[in-house]
């Protein structure tokens, strides 16, 4: 091999070296793009819900009068409808949990109850949770006046929350 051969191979090989080196440089800075780009999207796609429908309702869950506020002393059904963003997931329903906060109930066997809070699932369709909750009342013992505060939420975070007033 001639001086000129080793040179220009030399050279060869110091513009790969500088190619690689870039190119490495860009991969790095691009995943670390995308790992922001992942933890913006992790922090909006942060579910979210909306009240669609509260009230008093009938046996038959037809809405019969749009109101926070519910009379005392009579058996009544009550209760709201939401819809919640999940668009992270595309199964058919989605777990959260339903909870519900009043005044202490006394059962009709002694024992006092001041709430629930369960896992269901809810629909869902084109990335959008839908469900109602609510509660029946089936005489005026089974109420207590004060604030009834029913919450849906998915892990941490509070999706929904819908407060009623007995009066």
């Amino acid at each position: 091999m001639t001086v000129r051969t080793l040179r220009l191979a030399a050279s060869l090989l110091g513009l790969l070296f500088t190619g690689l080196v870039f190119l490495g440089l860009f991969m790095v800075g691009s995943a670390f793009s995308q790992q922001s780009e992942l933890a913006q999207q992790s922090e909006t796609s942060k579910p979210f819900g909306k009240v669609t429908e509260y009230g008093i309702y009938s046996e038959q869950n037809e809405l019969l009068k749009k109101t926070t506020i519910i009379p005392n002393g009579a058996a009544v059904r009550f209760g709201f409808c939401f819809e919640a963003d999940i668009q992270f997931f595309d199964d058919e329903r989605y777990m959260m949990v339903e909870a519900l906060e009043h005044p202490p109930v006394t059962g009709k066997e002694g024992g006092e109850n001041a709430g629930y809070s369960v896992p269901r699932l809810f629909k869902v369709r084109g990335g959008i949770a839908y469900g109602c909750s609510g509660y029946r009342a089936r005489d005026a013992a089974d109420l207590r006046p004060g604030v009834w505060k029913f919450t849906i939420s998915d892990g941490p975070d509070d999706v929904v929350v819908q407060e009623f007033t007995i009066q």
